[in-house]
């Protein structure tokens, strides 16, 4: 008995835990589709700065020429 609610309580913190980091991403995303362009970026940079977030490039060696390559990255609430 003691062993299936010790299993229980570990399940139920790995649940709560891959909520916490799926809400976490959920306020970072991608900027699109198509080919950087000044004029895209600043636009999607101010609306991520609305949003508390700054643009990154993404560190997974993508072509720097796409818009898909870059990410608005919103730092979780209270951080």
């Amino acid at each position: 008995m003691r062993r299936i609610a010790l299993i229980a309580l570990g399940l139920t913190g790995l649940a709560l835990t891959a909520c916490q980091a799926v809400s976490a991403q959920e306020r970072s995303y991608s900027l699109g589709d198509g080919i950087v362009s000044y004029d895209d970026l600043r636009r999607e940079g101010d609306k991520c700065k609305s949003s508390g977030g700054t643009i990154r490039a993404k560190q997974d060696g993508g072509d720097p020429a796409q818009l898909s390559n870059y990410t608005c990255v919103i730092p979780p609430s209270g951080k």
